[in-house]
């Protein structure tokens, strides 16, 4: 008996060893995936940056702050993950649980920024920013359609004629042009939409470390006499 028990004691522990260094191998993954959240957010900055700039009529599509909040969000799980390596690495239940309250929330973040750049990739959404903008007749509104036109290289909004109305006469001197919803839908799905499917990715696969982490703290806490555990 005193044997077999030893025997499921030391499978134990080489069970919790094993998910010790799926949990280091998948933060180190993890790590590098903020580091890279991190750089896309920064040159989405960028873009959006360039956006509101050149194109006035975009203004109130909230793209930077977008990219600001992936930026932290990058960061923040750079550092956690790190965190995260230490703690099981250390068998440091003070870090592990420190990481799990973090990480969660980390994740909820991903998935409403990844959700929020996603949903702006709609004609309907953006319809509700720019439509109604851009067929307003007052003074600087033709000005604003043609910046609009030569960033996207594009003409008109739902029809490449209806700029060309009465009242609007927004010249585009281009052959064979994309409509301008159609072109800005092409730029959102170009630059922003591939880090939204990732960072909703992600954010999904970061809860297998969340309940490898707990399947962690719960074990040790039967194994406090048999292993190490730091307080």
């Amino acid at each position: 008996f005193w044997v077999s028990t030893n025997f499921q004691a030391d499978r134990m522990a080489l069970g919790l060893d094993l998910v010790r260094s799926v949990l280091v191998v998948i933060n180190v993954i993890f790590s590098l995936f903020g580091i890279g959240m991190a750089a896309a957010g920064i040159f989405l900055n960028i873009q959006a940056d360039s956006l509101e700039q050149d194109v006035e009529l975009l203004e109130d599509l909230p793209l930077k702050q977008a990219a600001i909040v992936l930026i932290c969000v990058g960061f923040l799980l750079t550092v956690t993950c790190v965190l995260g390596v230490i703690g099981a690495i250390k068998k440091n239940r003070v870090l592990l649980t420190l990481y799990l309250f973090v990480i969660f929330a980390l994740i909820l973040m991903q998935l409403c920024a990844g959700i929020y750049l996603y949903e702006y990739d709609a004609a309907e959404t953006l319809d509700t920013v720019v439509e109604d903008n851009w067929f307003e007749e007052e003074e600087g509104s033709r000005q604003k359609r043609i910046d609009y036109q030569d960033f996207f290289d594009c003409c008109g909004w739902n029809n490449i004629y209806d700029s060309r109305a009465a009242g609007l006469d927004t010249p585009c001197p281009r052959s064979n042009p994309d409509t301008c919803k159609t072109a800005t839908l092409d730029w959102l799905a170009q630059f922003f939409e591939p880090v939204a499917i990732v960072a909703i990715v992600f954010a999904s696969l970061e809860l297998m470390s969340l309940c490898i982490t707990l399947t962690i703290l719960c074990s040790s806490k039967t194994k406090e006499e048999e292993e190490d555990w730091l307080i």
